[in-house]
């Protein structure tokens, strides 16, 4: 895969599938801008990424080197799958769907993302990442 600069864009939106599997895409873009001659800009791998990878039960190191040498999303996917289970997949997505940002930890979400003051409760991380997407990218 090509190496992606996130300072110029982010990468794919968190509830983006493939073969259903939640955040996989963006995961792979993050992969793909820590590749040598990408740039990871605000984002990072360490979080939801590598929360995703150890639900599926595979290795970031793995990941990373299946990433790296894929032509195309096709070919990570195929890896993946081979490397998972559907209820392994199942767990992950109701996990990701509920999961909380920072786990309701207010004070830390606060001093992670400062625009979360204005919400009473905090939204699902999913939605917390859309919106900070948003804001780190206004036009796109």
């Amino acid at each position: 895969m090509n190496a992606l600069d996130l300072s110029a864009a982010p990468p794919r939106n968190p509830y983006a599938q493939l073969e259903g599997i939640i955040f996989l895409p963006r995961t792979i873009d993050k992969i793909c801008a820590s590749l040598p001659g990408g740039n990871l800009g605000d984002y990072s791998i360490t979080g939801f990424s590598t929360m995703m990878l150890d639900a599926l039960g595979i290795t970031l190191e793995a990941f990373t080197a299946v990433v790296r040498d894929a032509a195309d999303d096709e070919t990570i996917t195929k890896y993946v799958k081979t490397q998972t289970t559907p209820e392994r997949i199942a767990a992950w997505d109701a996990t990701a769907r509920a999961f909380v940002i920072r786990g309701g930890d207010r004070a830390a979400a606060l001093a992670g993302y400062p625009w979360l003051a204005a919400y009473e409760e905090l939204p699902k991380a999913l939605d917390a990442l859309v919106e900070d997407d948003r804001r780190l990218f206004p036009t796109t």
